[in-house]
């Protein structure tokens, strides 16, 4: 990756451990997605509007050459659960771009109609 990822805590105190969790994804995600260019990273604790408490959440955003991919995840009570499911995300969405472009995607025929009729009620 040509930088280090961007790590911004909104609304929450900086941690060590989310920092620390945030750079061991990226490097997993680096091993995996050599094309991978920056990476940012954004945990806050969003409010319930008019309501006591609210919930985390983590948004990820990963540059790649020509397009960036962004996904973000929330969780009431723990951020370290919102940061685990935006980084599973993204690297589905890069795990299925990286399937397309290797032309490893299943493609279904198209169902023929005939004229008139429901295919449903047949």
């Amino acid at each position: 990756m040509n930088q280090p990822p961007t790590i911004q805590f909104d609304g929450i105190a900086r941690s060590e451990a989310a920092e620390e969790f945030v750079r061991s994804r990226v490097a997993l995600l680096e091993r995996h997605f050599a094309d991978l260019m920056g990476c940012r990273v954004t945990l806050s604790k969003e409010s319930r509007h008019g309501q006591p408490g609210g919930f985390f959440s983590a948004r990820v955003a990963v540059t790649l050459p020509g397009r960036e991919l962004t996904v973000s995840h929330a969780h009431e009570q723990d951020a370290h659960i919102a940061l685990r499911d935006a980084f599973d995300a993204i690297r589905r969405r890069l795990e299925d771009g990286q399937q397309i472009r290797r032309g490893e995607v299943k493609h279904h025929d198209a169902v023929a109609h005939r004229d008139g009729e429901d295919a449903v009620g047949e």
